[in-house]
């Protein structure tokens, strides 16, 4: 489905278009070209985001502003990387190698390049090619259509199959809302799509309306409406209607693509994409992102499309594959609705993740067993199988960050060549002998050596929690009898043995040896017994499968080589980047197994691996084993040692606010001094102390602050972090960046602050689970958790205002820019006096303006030779934010504020990141949940899952805006296994108002209402 606009902001200064764009309109009566067979069950399909593939042409990439090759921030995933068609085809024999008969590439017609913003000339939202300008031209970016031409032709010579990602529902964002013209002249689609009447004029679609609705009226409404902004086709107008599908069916008579999958399927009528189909003559696959199987179901079938991509069996695949949740209430009860799909179940496309969610890999927590055991489970049960590319490098999203709530877009679509800002190539996933690409490339060998796994009838066998087995047969006709047995654990840890019955319907003959094909050295002979006469014994490993067929597969006894040459080499204190000289095979080299002292730390599918989280001043051995496909392990390399330097410190100048100071700390993911921690000497600097902190390894320190005897300030149970350099920190828990200010006398503001009334104590509600379309079951609450009393703050006292000396004529110099939110003032004004002065502005002093940054009004005020300047803030009418009178301190530089809170930068968005330590009985695969009024206390959302870090706290991080009063829950997926009180009493709702920017919240369950 089409990302929002806003989805994918790019800001655009200046584009400059180099490439002449040929528009070319296609015939429909030409068939230049011939499909070698249309896209069927007997395929597995190689998903491609053209843009972010290859670049095998930089003539036709984007320039200025439009493109940005480096992948460092969110940001940098919103522009255009250079990929095209020619560097597909420089690609298709990686793709063969892996066994894939097809490809789905991205849209081809020239994409709507800038949007409604900045009179059209705004943002670039061109990458993914979804927002669509002329249907009839090339996409420029990609190459042109004769380029198109030779990547069907020769993907044709290898034998692969070219589906190609089709857009019938809408273009691009050309008219606003429900606007019935282009009000920006310039801002039209190409003709004749410029045409107002072929659209639908009713606004943008409200989810909250629809979602969770399967009755004529949502679907109704879906077909009616803008998705994001994107201009609606109206098909009720056959003008419209004719000439989309004119330019669709045009592409397909030109190239000879062999398939088309349909975007935003759910947002068009069944009929109206069965017309489709049948006026191409392919099969075509639709997009209908629910959960809900009747209802994809209604897109299946005649007159309808002969595939749907199987969103059902996403989330279950995802929820028993990646959490290890059960099988039994999640592969099962999705196999069981099979029904829906009128005989077309192995039409239905299997995938386990794609452009617009999370990759698997971050979802499994890095888990590369866990992939595998997934991409093995959608090889073998029913349907037709998708990879996006790069899962076969075993590398989740970019950074190891996760997105929440609506189409992931930006992590998860990392360039399958990796380069700096300048363009340099830095490294590239194309590498053959990674494991999983061997695994894929060993599946897509399995399901061609047996026909039941692309065309048999799907029977379960056995489903339990944590144990699924089940048999695909060929029933009739050729093959008739050849059967296929898969069983698959998702436990995380330990063996299971079972006694499996066959079905009824296998012909397997007692004492038949079936061989699993993912390593034939591992046999089960079928036994006499059991309910049907037949059965087999299995034992399978965790996040483990085993796929038993009668014929036998070549046998790969021989070990690689030894890797030689290894050496390590550091990189910083805590991190080490061990390489090596690559090891051969006699079938291939599958990856690399790397040993810190002996103990197994990670694995590589390329010759180098970095290492992280090690301490400072330490040394360590690595040695390297080289393993192949069949699990054969080399023998120990030589090792390598290196010693890592000093860590960071930081160093914190604490204001005397207790006679005796101490610091109670921790290097985040470390161990906390004992209780009350360390005495904080006292400093050079005349009312402080000062304390300098080695935090190793570590990126922060968490610490808190008591008078050693039993008094503590520790930022309302939150802790204080510290990055590495030097901070200093005043007792009402204001902490800027460097060391104190030496104070000046002088008279400071000390105005009247508003004393905060009463908050009045409001029930907390009883979280009600609301039915979604998501798979994962929801269960209502056990009882209703009891709100908890906010106590009353106690009002500051009115200080006296004393009045203020006027200010000098500063000299230019650097400046200090402050961006500052208060919602409780319309206008803001800061008063201030620079560093070494004594003369502050005439109050109410200055007053700040609008900025770019929603809610936060901004001031640049010029330093001349001071260091910074002593500030508060007021509304310009005698309500005062002076710091509970010590008022606030800016270097040189930009800072942000937000209830007092400083940071150093441009502000960023309001987010709460929440760090949950959980009891030692939690099991250890989770998963860990919040349940709250933001997600109508959805007590198991995939949505809001935390995941769990290497030092054993889960975490997550929400958009909350601030203000925005929230209550909420630690869950582990039940209501019946939610956070309770020590003593096992139910736990009142959390509550949390977020300040506004980045804030991080620490929680601790106490216990577990089921453990």
């Amino acid at each position: 489905m089409k990302r929002k606009l806003w989805y994918v902001p790019v800001l655009i200064t200046s584009i400059l278009l180099s490439t002449v764009i040929n528009l070319f309109i296609l015939a429909p009566q030409q068939a230049d070209a011939a499909s070698i067979g249309t896209i069927n069950e007997n395929d597995t399909i190689y998903q491609i985001m053209v843009d972010r593939f290859n670049d095998g042409d930089s003539s036709n990439n984007a320039t200025g502003a439009a493109i940005r090759y480096g992948e460092n921030s969110e940001e940098d995933f919103r522009y255009m990387k250079g990929g095209d068609w020619q560097g597909v085809i420089d690609k298709l024999s990686y793709i063969k190698n892996m066994g894939y008969t097809a490809i789905w590439i991205s849209p081809v017609a020239e994409p709507q390049m800038t949007n409604r913003e900045n009179n059209g000339s705004g943002k670039n939202t061109a990458y993914h090619g979804y927002n669509v300008k002329d249907p009839n031209a090339a996409n420029p970016y990609f190459g042109t259509k004769e380029k198109l031409k030779e990547l069907v032709d020769s993907a044709h010579a290898v034998g692969i199959k070219v589906v190609i990602d089709v857009v019938p529902n809408h273009i691009g964002d050309y008219m606003l809302g429900t606007q019935a013209y282009y009000d920006i002249p310039s801002l039209q689609p190409a003709a004749p799509f410029n045409n107002p009447a072929w659209y639908h004029h009713n606004g943008d679609i409200n989810w909250s309306l629809a979602d969770g609705r399967y009755d004529q009226w949502a679907q109704d409404y879906l077909e009616n409406h803008d998705l994001g902004g994107l201009d609606d086709i109206d098909f009720d107008v056959p003008a419209a209607k004719k000439a989309v599908f004119d330019s669709i069916k045009g592409w397909f008579d030109y190239t000879g693509a062999d398939g088309a999958r349909v975007d935003a399927a759910k947002l068009m009528k069944p009929t109206d994409i069965g017309e489709l189909q049948n006026y191409l003559g392919v099969n075509t696959f639709g997009e209908n992102f629910d959960g809900n199987a009747e209802f994809v179901s209604r897109w299946v079938g005649n007159n309808k499309e002969w595939g749907m991509l199987d969103f059902p069996m996403f989330f279950s695949v995802l929820n028993s594959f990646a959490y290890g949740q059960s099988f039994d209430s999640n592969i099962k009860s999705t196999l069981a609705q099979d029904s829906y799909y009128n005989g077309n179940a192995n039409h239905m496309v299997t995938f386990i993740d794609n452009h617009d969610r999370n990759r698997f890999l971050t979802e499994a927590g890095g888990s590369v067993d866990k992939l595998q055991n997934a991409l093995t489970f959608i090889f073998t049960v029913r349907g037709t199988p998708v990879v996006f590319q790069g899962t076969e490098q075993n590398k989740g999203n970019g950074n190891g960050q996760i997105m929440t709530g609506g189409i992931a877009d930006t992590w998860n679509r990392w360039s399958m060549v990796k380069r700096d800002a300048n363009g340099n190539v830095l490294e590239n996933y194309f590498n053959e002998n990674a494991s999983t690409y061997k695994h894929v490339a060993k599946l897509n060998e399995i399901r061609k050596n047996n026909p039941a796994l692309r065309t048999g009838t799907q029977r379960e066998m056995w489903s339990a929690q944590n144990l699924y087995a089940f048999s695909r047969r060929i029933d009739t006709g050729t093959n008739l009898g050849q059967e296929v047995i898969s069983v698959f654990s998702n436990k995380s840890s330990g063996s299971q043995t079972v006694t499996i019955p066959l079905r009824a319907e296998s012909s397997l003959a007692v004492g038949t040896v079936l061989y699993n094909q993912l390593n034939t050295s591992d046999t089960v002979t079928v036994q006499s017994g059991g309910a049907t006469g037949k059965q087999i014994t299995v034992t399978v490993g965790a996040n483990a499968a085993k796929i038993y067929a009668k014929q036998q597969l070549p046998t790969d006894t021989a070990a690689p080589t030894v890797p030689t040459n290894v050496t390590a080499t550091i990189q910083n204190a805590s991190s080490a980047l061990v390489s090596w000289t690559a090891s051969t095979d006699n079938v291939g080299v599958t990856g690399y197994e790397i040993y810190r002292n002996g103990v197994k730390v990670g694995t590589s599918a390329t010759t180098s691996y970095t290492d992280n989280g090690l301490s400072a001043s330490t040394t360590y051995d690595y040695t390297v084993k080289a393993m192949d496909a069949a699990g054969n392990l080399s023998l120990l390399s030589a090792i390598a040692s290196v010693t890592t330097p000093a860590g960071n410190s930081v160093t914190i100048y604490y204001k005397q606010g207790y006679t005796s100071p101490y610091i109670h700390y921790r290097p985040v993911g470390g161990t906390w001094t004992t209780s009350p921690g360390v005495a904080i000497p006292v400093s050079d600097v005349a009312g402080y102390n000062k304390i300098t902190i080695n935090i190793g390894s570590a990126s922060q320190l968490e610490a808190c602050f008591n008078n050693g005897s039993g008094t503590w300030d520790s930022n309302g149970g939150s802790n204080y972090l510290f990055s590495a350099g030097t901070w200093t920190y005043t007792p009402t828990g204001n902490i800027q960046s460097g060391g104190p200010v030496t104070p000046t006398p002088t008279v400071t503001p000390t105005p009247s602050p508003t004393v905060t009334p009463t908050p009045t104590v409001t029930p907390t509600p009883t979280p009600t689970v609301t039915p979604t379309p998501t798979p994962t079951p929801t269960v209502s609450p056990t009882s209703t958790p009891t709100p908890t009393l906010t106590p009353t703050p106690t009002p500051t006292p009115t200080p006296t205002v004393t009045p203020t000396p006027t200010p000098t004529a500063t000299p230019v110099g650097s400046t200090a820019t402050i961006y500052y939110k208060n919602a409780a003032y319309s206008s803001s004004y800061i008063h201030y006096k620079l560093d070494g002065s004594t003369v502050w502005t005439t109050s109410p002093g200055e007053q700040l303006q609008a900025s770019a940054f929603t809610g936060y009004k901004a001031v640049t005020i010029q330093l001349g030779t001071a260091a910074g300047l002593t500030a508060a803030f007021n509304n310009g009418s005698g309500t005062w934010d002076n710091n509970g009178g010590n008022n606030y301190h800016f270097a040189a530089g930009t800072w942000s504020m937000v209830n007092g809170n400083i940071t150093a930068g441009e502000p960023q968005a309001d987010s709460v990141t929440f760090r949950v330590t959980v009891p030692a009985s939690t099991p250890v695969s989770g998963p860990v949940y919040l349940s709250g009024s933001f997600n109508s206390w959805n007590v198991a959302d995939p949505n809001y899952q935390l995941t769990k870090g290497s030092d054993g706290i889960y975490s997550i991080t929400l958009s909350l805006p601030a203000g925005t009063a929230i209550q909420y829950k630690v869950t582990r997926g039940a209501w019946t296994n939610v956070e309770v009180n020590s003593n096992g009493s139910d736990l009142s709702n959390r509550t949390l108002t977020p300040s506004g920017g980045t804030q991080t919240v620490n929680l601790t369950v106490q216990r577990w209402k089921d453990l």
